[in-house]
């Protein structure tokens, strides 16, 4: 679907067709599909092809941009013709920055596995028949999504840039309540290459016997808890910080926690969290498989934002970089993202706790406060008491205000890496590699009826 040579000839195609004094086409197509099932029944089978092609040109300091799903020579120049005409009616703009230069020397990565790309309904309807003699054995009732994405992206533009990256990837999300609804758990894994990465049996475990174990649930008071997260919700959480990494916020906004004690400076060099921590965006990275193209087709390069615990570098945008006389970060924090992990489980984790709480998923998080990164959600589908290294039964759910400054600087243990989205979805992009973590001093502000 898409291979390179068909959207290279494409891409020359239109770059001959547009008279402009420079000329930037991308190109997004490729397959989303899916199969979701509730109560243990399939409910939906879907699939979704499509592709678009989005020119924009420059008339000097103005440019302009127009777009087209069909690529017959007709609806090319229509295109051509609409993204000129935008170009002309456009204002000035002075700080237009030249285009990337190509080409760029790209990592290789493989990132559309023959097993991936065949996933197709009936291997996930498979998939979907595993979980559900799981339940019933069990007797749960099982609701979940496995999407599949096949995509394939491409830039190319006058100055010689041509970037082309191809994908396909799957995941597995599911969650089990009990028949009378009053237990709840969640298991899953999200925005893998290799689909054999993918156990349902397994993860239909975890969420029925979560189910099981979350009914009736005891009561503990509002407070400071030691927290051992999950992957998932420990990926939610990370995702509130990614953005902290920008130099243009963190040097020319408002003072934030990583601004250094000089009006625009930074804390680079500093410890910033505990030493436990290591974030990276690791381009390469051979579970991740993720896209090597950066900032406007910009060969993306490995890079480490902190390195257990102090602050290495920021994120240079190219329009704040050529402000600052610097290089320009081809990388955003997002990209490749990696929280490094250990070998140590989540058993083992619990067993090394004297008093906590076993987090299974965030929900409905929300912004409190932008400069200290302070956040509100909840707890649901499986919260757990901990008491001297093990779990000593349900609890109900909490909302909970935390900043993931205060957090990651609280990590007092760190588990074993699984892909996982950072987002609220569970298909496109935004998959990281996150382990589960223990933070001490987690602030569960008060009970929440959630289930």
């Amino acid at each position: 679907m898409y291979s390179r040579d068909e959207l290279k000839a494409l891409t020359d195609k239109v770059l001959n067709m547009a008279k402009a004094d420079a000329a930037e086409v991308e190109f997004t197509g490729g397959e989303r599909s899916g199969t979701r099932w509730a109560n243990s029944t399939i409910t939906t089978n879907l699939i979704q092809f499509d592709q678009q092609l989005t020119l924009t040109l420059r008339i000097g300091n103005k440019s302009g941009n127009a777009s087209t799903r069909e690529f017959d020579d007709e609806s090319l120049q229509i295109m051509v013709d609409e993204a000129q005409t935008a170009a002309k009616n456009s204002r000035e703009n002075t700080t237009l920055l030249p285009l990337v230069r190509g080409p760029q020397d790209y990592i290789p990565v493989d990132a559309a596995l023959p097993s991936a790309v065949n996933f197709g309904p009936a291997e996930r309807a498979e998939m979907v028949r595993k979980s559900v003699a799981v339940c019933d054995k069990k007797g749960t009732l099982g609701s979940g999504y496995v999407p599949k994405t096949y995509q394939t992206t491409c830039t190319a533009n006058s100055e010689g840039l041509f970037a082309y990256y191809q994908y396909a990837e799957a995941g597995f999300i599911l969650t089990c309540r009990t028949s009378d609804g009053r237990g709840s758990g969640w298991a899953g894994i999200t925005g893998v290459k290799d689909i054999s990465l993918i156990d349902p049996v397994r993860l239909s475990e975890i969420a029925s016997d979560k189910a099981l174990n979350s009914q009736k649930p005891r009561a503990l008071e509002p407070g400071r808890y030691t927290v051992i997260l999950e992957s998932r919700p420990a990926a939610r959480f990370l995702s509130l910080m990614t953005n902290a990494f920008n130099a243009r916020t963190v040097e020319a906004g408002p003072r934030m926690y990583l601004t250094g004690k000089e009006p625009g400076t930074s804390r680079v060099g500093e410890k910033v969290f505990s030493e436990l921590v290591t974030i990276k965006s690791d381009i390469g990275n051979p579970v991740l498989r993720q896209t090597p193209i950066g900032v406007d087709g910009m060969a993306a390069k490995p890079i480490t934002w902190v390195e257990k615990g102090v602050l290495k570098n920021l994120y240079y945008d190219r329009q704040y970089a050529a402000r600052q006389k610097k290089d320009a970060t081809p990388t955003v924090p997002n990209q490749s993202l990696v929280l490094e992990g250990s070998d140590t489980s989540v058993e083992q984790m619990i067993k090394s706790t004297r008093r906590g709480l076993l987090v299974t998923f965030f929900w409905y998080i929300r912004p409190v406060d932008p400069a200290t990164l302070l956040n509100t959600g909840m707890t649901r589908d499986g919260l757990f008491l901990i008491e001297n290294g093990e779990i000593a039964g349900p609890v109900q759910n909490f909302r909970w205000n935390m900043s993931p400054i205060v957090g990651f600087n609280n990590v007092s243990a760190i588990g074993q890496s699984t892909p996982m989205h950072t987002g609220e979805s569970y298909d496109g992009p935004g998959t990281a590699l996150v382990p589960a973590v223990r933070m001490e001093d987690f602030y569960m502000t008060s009970v929440s009826p959630a289930v």
